[in-house]
């Protein structure tokens, strides 16, 4: 059982009680205490004139601050290491404890964290982007708002966590309340496009199957893009940004945004952080996931995509929109590398 530890008022409070004549025990029936315990705060109190508890040396170390700096030269070398890795690695000759390992790299100011993913970039990726964002470096939101956003995501029935923890005790696994139940490939998935500016939204547009440069004509560009460009004039005519995908750049594709006086933006590839659109995807993400009760077949998660996209403000769209020059900087800052967006 553990020891009651005394507070600070209650020592006081003995010392004063046993200042008027209390005994030990007549102090410790009174305060539920054992008398030697009121013995040694009062004999504290008379050598060193304090009630407090003197420091204490605690557990000695196993590990010396040189063996402590080789462990950080290691996680800097492989961040990505586990405690139990990192054990075999740091002192393979010595007995110590993954726990050993944690409490050091804590010290150190460390923990690990979720992991940020983003696309793999290549040297030249990094360069193209740089050139990217330095020609568009002094765009105003003038020019800015005339670029209609568009790109596609694929949103799963059924979304698994990898991180998802459950609170259990041990050796109940495999009780059923604590098993999270799955289906192959997330019970399937809905394809949707979508546009947006600093002006304007345009409605999703659902993908049957797989996108191809016919379907992307046919059930994008002529309905949705071409059909909403047309209502501008020419001198305030806005400019289309779509990715590199092969659908996108397919030779008709190209051919037929041209015949219809559709100006594209150059993209530069691996580049999902300078489109504004991609946090649209995420609002949109949570919300299908905060649904209550969720959705249970694809045709009631395309419904729901199609009705939660409607609730995107444009004061949501606008903040997003009316950031472009910060993530141009960003990327710029970055050297074309990763940024936080």
């Amino acid at each position: 059982m553990a020891r009651r530890r005394l507070s600070e008022a209650i020592r006081w409070q003995i010392i004063g009680m046993h200042a008027t004549g209390a005994s030990f025990k007549a102090i410790g029936r009174q305060l539920g205490y054992h008398y030697t315990v009121i013995s040694r705060l009062v004999r504290k109190h008379r050598q060193t004139g304090a009630v407090k508890d003197r420091p204490q040396s605690g557990r000695p170390r196993v590990t010396s601050e040189r063996e402590d700096r080789a462990l950080l030269r290691i996680i800097r070398r492989e961040p990505f290491s586990t405690s139990t890795v990192l054990k075999r690695a740091w002192l393979p000759n010595r007995h110590l404890s993954t726990r050993t390992v944690r409490n050091r790299l804590k010290a150190a100011g460390m923990a690990a964290r979720r992991v940020i993913k983003r696309p793999r970039l290549t040297d030249d990726h990094k360069r193209r982007r740089l050139a990217w964002c330095l020609a568009r470096q002094r765009w105003n939101l003038r020019t800015w708002r005339r670029i209609h956003w568009s790109d596609e995501s694929r949103f799963l029935l059924h979304v698994t966590d990898g991180r998802l923890r459950v609170w259990r005790h041990r050796n109940t696994a495999y009780t059923p309340r604590n098993i999270r139940q799955t289906v192959p490939f997330g019970g399937g998935s809905v394809m949707v496009w979508g546009c947006i500016s600093h002006d304007c939204k345009l409605d999703l547009v659902t993908i049957r199957g797989n996108l191809t440069g016919d379907q992307y004509m046919r059930h994008v560009l002529e309905p949705v893009v071409v059909t909403h460009f047309d209502n501008h004039p020419l001198a305030t005519r806005p400019v289309y940004m779509d990715d590199n995908a092969r659908p996108h750049r397919s030779r008709a594709v190209v051919d037929y945004l041209q015949n219809n006086a559709v100006t594209t933006l150059p993209w530069p590839a691996m580049s999902p952080d300078l489109n504004p659109l991609e946090h649209v995807w995420d609002i949109l993400g949570r919300r299908i996931q905060a649904l209550q009760p969720p959705v249970q077949t694809l045709r009631e998660l395309e419904a729901a995509l199609h009705r939660e996209s409607l609730q995107v403000t444009r004061e949501q769209i606008r903040r997003l929109t009316g950031g472009m020059r910060r993530r141009v900087d960003a990327v710029i800052r970055a050297r074309g590398g990763f940024t936080r967006y």
